[in-house]
């Protein structure tokens, strides 16, 4: 198997769609490419198993991406599948295009406050809910939680290589961690 740091997560399987042993999982990577007829992905189960799974087919239907796993032919065999993620080396996808970034780079990111320099924490999290925005789970020292929505007004400065995000955040919206 090839060292951890070298997968990025390209899709996360929700549930069982159908009857043919088909999953619907939403696409973090947008590129279909990615899932290929014949393409070998590993996919982590909800259990940390870790399993080399081969493509059989994929489309995209509402928003959501269809997933069919060779070897999983029924609604009972894509209930194993319920909650895992799909992972491919990072060095076989494109590089993201200028100003867009893979979602698992962002994680552990250091988020500071521009204006003032305050380590406002780590991002723990991506979340991706309907619409276009992303918002960072950032967790500070005191395992206090914070949304940042990750868009250039607030997040203007995002440096992948140092790990390093600097944030403009709308006045009070710090007040709202949790």
């Amino acid at each position: 198997m090839k060292a951890e740091a070298t997968y990025l997560t390209v899709a996360k399987i929700s549930r069982p769609r159908g009857n043919k042993g088909e999953v619907a999982a939403q696409n973090l990577v947008g590129d279909m490419d990615c899932f290929a007829r014949g393409r070998r992905l590993n996919v982590i189960l909800a259990d940390r198993t870790s399993l080399e799974l081969e493509v059989e087919w994929a489309w995209e239907h509402n928003g959501r991406l269809i997933l069919k796993f060779a070897g999983f032919e029924s609604i009972s065999d894509a209930e194993r599948l319920r909650l895992a993620k799909a992972r491919m080396d990072k060095a076989e996808l494109s590089p993201p295009v200028e100003g867009e970034y893979f979602i698992d780079d962002l994680v552990g990111c250091k988020v500071v406050e521009e204006l003032t320099g305050k380590d406002l924490g780590v991002v723990d999290e991506v979340y991706d809910p309907p619409g276009d925005v992303l918002l960072l789970s950032v967790i500070d020292t005191a395992r206090r939680e914070l949304l940042v929505p990750f868009v250039e007004e607030i997040c203007p400065n995002v440096d992948i290589s140092s790990k390093r995000i600097l944030a403009r955040l709308p006045q009070g919206m710090e007040e709202l961690r949790v």
